[in-house]
């Protein structure tokens, strides 16, 4: 009886003790990293630093900027993919973490490496002919394209608006003269020049001079409408499931904390929907496009497949 009641008494005291531990404090206790893959002062950065202001008030914390250029966004990606996963590091990923998955297979990160948090900004590709051109629909253009050889422009090879080109002679059965230009502006200028035919780029870079005649817009390589182009049919609606677009979002290495996910993925939605925050994106021309965890990994699954299937049929490097 003595020992049973000795250890009974102990697991009182057992009990009793863990009801005296401290508190777990909440996520996050400190300053959150996050990378940008690249340089200080482009786009990604810019949105990155515009989103950290904001997320400060709703994460209770700072979220500090490291800019991880080089290789293409190669560095920033491996970072991000390969950082403990706690909730203390995450950072900015886009189709690069697909391309660059699929052209060099040795990469450390890949759709598959990463707990996606959020997508914010969604560039739809578009292509575009003059617009004083005789064309007026995609198809006419892929009739002509059948008839004679097209001149269209893109800004690199394995890039998005590369790929939606790509894409679109598989799926029309046609051959386009593809020319790289170093930039939007440079390809605009050729166009206008007559040097060329037409130009595969994003909306935001389009969208301007669209609304002025200068353009005309053939097809939004999207499954929605473009907000800044709602009257320009979409691939889907033309019977083209070619998907292409310039996305920046948030992700963190795959497992995290699921403490941490949760609120980071709570975070990005507040901050997506604080009407400054929107206001400020609208001055900088990034089309907002929110997806939240699961949905964001739909979006990118569905990106990696295309690219997947188009590297089979026709391998761009």
């Amino acid at each position: 009886m003595n020992s049973l009641f000795k250890k009974a008494a102990m697991a009182c005291v057992a009990v009793l003790g863990l009801g005296a531990l401290p508190a777990m404090a909440e996520y996050p206790e400190k300053p959150v990293e996050m990378v940008v893959p690249y340089a200080p002062g482009g786009s990604t950065d810019v949105l990155a630093r515009k989103f950290a202001q904001y997320a400060e008030k709703y994460l209770g914390q700072p979220l500090v900027v490291v800019n991880k250029p080089g290789a293409g966004g190669q560095l920033g990606f491996t970072a991000i993919a390969t950082a403990k996963a706690d909730g203390y590091t995450i950072g900015w990923i886009n189709s690069g973490i697909i391309t660059n998955a699929i052209t060099r297979p040795d990469v450390k990160f890949s759709v598959d490496t990463y707990d996606m948090i959020a997508n914010l900004v969604t560039d739809p590709g578009v292509l575009s002919i003059a617009g004083d051109s005789d064309i007026n629909t995609l198809e006419e253009f892929i009739e002509t394209a059948k008839k004679e050889t097209l001149t269209v422009s893109h800004e690199g090879v394995g890039g998005d608006d590369f790929l939606a080109v790509l894409q679109l002679e598989k799926a029309a059965g046609i051959e386009l003269n593809k020319v790289a230009f170093n930039g939007d502006a440079e390809a605009k200028a050729a166009l206008l020049g007559g040097h060329i035919n037409a130009i595969e780029g994003n909306v935001s870079e389009q969208v301007e001079m669209a609304s002025e005649g200068g353009l005309k817009p053939l097809v939004v390589w999207s499954r929605k409408a473009a907000a800044d182009m709602p009257d320009v049919p979409t691939g889907s609606e033309l019977g083209y499931d070619i998907l292409s677009a310039a996305s920046r979002g948030i992700a963190g290495p795959i497992n995290m904390e699921p403490e941490a996910l949760k609120k980071l993925r709570e975070v990005a939605g507040q901050v997506a929907n604080d009407p400054a925050f929107i206001e400020d994106l609208k001055k900088l021309n990034m089309p907002m496009d929110v997806l939240i965890g699961d949905e964001y990994l739909a979006f990118m699954k569905d990106q990696d497949k295309a690219y997947r299937d188009l590297w089979e049929k026709s391998p761009w490097m």
